[in-house]
């Protein structure tokens, strides 16, 4: 009988372990897709600030699935359900739709607008 007790005891740790692990994982992939897109969305919006400083900026950024878009003054970042958005001071109106991998992204600023590619 105390064999079976003590065999109980534990299977119900390992099982609390492995649930316990689960939630660990999926909470850091949480985290790690956040901290990913913070370091896109600082990458992307501090080009498009060069740009319009210098004229013209590009760099190989490393992007997940994310929407670049502009309107009204405003720069839009978005992958999933997070956003982030910057004002821009030149005019700009654009939507750069992105897949997932490396990208060469080039932020042009003319004398009347803010223009973007993305290769």
């Amino acid at each position: 009988m105390a064999e079976l007790v003590e065999y109980s005891l534990v299977v119900l740790v390992s099982a609390l372990f492995v649930a316990g692990s689960a939630a660990t994982y999926g909470s850091f992939l949480s985290f790690e897709a956040k901290v990913q897109f913070g370091a896109s969305s600082s990458a992307v919006e501090g080009l498009a600030a060069q740009a319009v400083a210098e004229g013209r900026s590009d760099a190989l950024l490393s992007l997940p699935a994310s929407r670049i878009s502009c309107s009204v003054g405003t720069l839009q970042f978005t992958a999933g359900d997070l956003s982030a958005s910057e004002p821009v001071s030149l005019p700009c109106d654009f939507t750069v739709n992105v897949p997932p991998g490396v990208h060469m992204v080039a932020f042009d600023a003319g004398p009347s607008a803010l223009t973007v590619s993305v290769d």
